[in-house]
């Protein structure tokens, strides 16, 4: 019997699942290193507010606030990440393991968008899609892992 897990083929389910085991392992390590960077990148922002922004930010509160919100979130999404690869547990079903995977993907993205909107997004105002979007792509790829798990037992 031959099985086809993406564009590779396999001669029994048996190297299918171990090749599935492989690029899941990975995904934990991605989610540990991507965790170690972005709090890497929260002690870097630290610094630049501090060094060169710090004028700006005592002058103005709401610009102060919403720097130090940005800041914050890119805090979360370190943590949030070194969690994933902690203890991240991959389901038996396919179906779930897709839905771990793009959860993952949309954490990912949504930690890089929240570094891009810390530097580029306009800081006063309502008006944030960056940040937004960071914080929608986070819960969607947050609800996708927990029914990625849904009805398993450990």
């Amino acid at each position: 019997m031959r099985i086809s897990v993406g564009r590779r083929v396999f001669k029994n389910s048996v190297d299918a699942r171990s090749e599935m085991n492989a690029m899941f392992a990975k995904l934990r390590s991605i989610h540990l290193y991507a965790g170690w960077l972005f709090v890497l990148v929260f002690v870097l922002t630290d610094q630049y507010m501090r060094h060169v922004i710090h004028p700006a930010m005592e002058a103005d509160p709401v610009l102060r606030y919403s720097i130090r919100a940005n800041h914050i979130y890119i805090l979360l999404f370190g943590l949030l990440h070194l969690g994933l690869g902690a203890y991240l547990q991959i389901s038996a079903k396919a179906r779930q393991q897709r839905l771990q995977l793009a959860g993952s993907v949309l954490l990912l993205l949504a930690a890089a968008i929240a570094v891009a909107a810390f530097f580029f997004e306009p800081k006063v105002g309502e008006n944030r899609p960056a940040v937004l979007a960071a914080m929608v792509a986070a819960v969607v790829g947050a609800g996708l892992h927990l029914l990625g798990v849904r009805g398993e037992t450990r």
